[in-house]
């Protein structure tokens, strides 16, 4: 099991750069994803979520996982735990596959624990607690919306900060905003033009997070080689 103890040093270096944000997808998001309800974007993700589960559970986890498919935009992404609270989608390698039943923050929340308890079917319940963005160490204000999908308990989390004051947000968070305005402009005769488009974005991102990842790999065998040469 994932201990709690060790969350601060597997988010800082478990997670890849956040990729390329999406626009909110192919027509279907509300307008501009600025559906007027405090939940909306997420309720309309939920059921993207339940859909692609029922469709084909194997693709829906690595699509959630990859951020694949307009199922992530800037520090917003889905992720996944399994009835034996062993997290089956998330962006982070690391807390993917992992018993995450444990994880709490610095209040004592587990949340984990308690979406897994009180998740129902066809319902979107909220939760608040304390968790980093992605890349960060640092715990902030997040609400999650979240329900039960088949035998898998999925959410999708807004930080607080962003909500607030988006404009401030990451460069991702405002690349984001941007891609929703146009993708509510977008006229469908150009519809698959655009979403072809991103595509060839999020393909190019994933290529640099590859190089990245590699990077860090190869940083980390010279820093244990130097180690071990260093040693009497």
């Amino acid at each position: 099991m994932l201990k709690a103890a060790t969350l601060a040093a597997v988010l800082l270096i478990g997670l890849a750069p956040t990729v390329p944000a999406r626009a909110c997808g192919d027509g279907e998001a509300p307008t501009a994803c600025d559906d007027p309800s405090p939940n909306g974007f997420a309720s309309w993700m939920l059921g993207r979520v339940g859909r692609a589960l029922a469709a084909d559970r194997a693709q829906a986890l690595r699509d959630f996982t990859d951020g694949a498919r307009g199922f992530r935009t800037a520090d917003t992404y889905v992720f996944c735990v399994g009835p034996d609270g062993v997290m089956s989608a998330h962006p982070n390698p690391i807390l993917k596959g992992h018993d995450v039943r444990d994880l709490h923050d610095r209040t004592g929340n587990y949340f984990i624990r308690t979406m897994m308890e009180t998740a129902k079917p066809g319902q979107i319940s909220v939760i608040r607690y304390l968790f980093p963005k992605p890349g960060s160490t640092v715990e902030e204000p997040k609400t999650t919306y979240y329900t039960k999908a088949g035998d898998q308990t999925c959410a999708v989390g807004v930080y607080d900060a962003d909500v607030a004051a988006p404009e401030t947000a990451t460069a991702d968070g405002r690349v984001a905003q941007l891609r929703q305005r146009l993708d509510g402009a977008i006229p469908t005769s150009a519809r698959a033009d655009w979403t072809a488009f991103l595509e060839a974005l999020n393909a190019q991102g994933a290529e640099k997070a590859a190089a990245i990842a590699k990077a860090r790999r190869d940083l980390t065998a010279a820093a244990t080689a130097l180690d071990k040469a260093g040693r009497p």
